[in-house]
């Protein structure tokens, strides 16, 4: 059974871990498929300033045309989804493929 959510877990990482876990997934999917999502710092801090908001949760998610994106709701304290009527959720992320500029965490320092 998975731990419960803690919302005052540290999440980081070394850059050396992320470029590792990147170069799996890169060395196994194929060709021209979804490899990252940006969100501006504002998305975040949206979720964020939900009252009640203690983290975020990101959703492998698909267009209607089969195109794949991610969509970010927040969690409580309990790690339960804010997705009530009046909630926030994000989507609209710059994707990777077809922009991909600045997708150097797999690249070697």
């Amino acid at each position: 059974m998975a731990a419960a959510f803690d919302p005052a877990r540290d999440h980081r990482i070394t850059r050396s871990e992320a470029a590792g876990l990147v170069r799996n997934f890169h060395a196994q999917a194929d060709a021209g498929v979804h490899r990252a999502s940006a969100f501006n710092r504002s998305a975040f801090e949206q979720l964020l300033g939900q009252a009640g908001a203690a983290g975020i949760r990101i959703y492998l998610a698909r267009h209607d045309d089969g195109s794949p994106t991610m969509v970010m709701v927040a969690v409580d304290g309990e790690g339960k989804d804010m997705d009530g009527a009046q909630s926030i959720c994000i989507q609209n992320s710059t994707d990777c493929p077809p922009i991909c500029f600045g997708t150097t965490l797999a690249d070697p320092l």
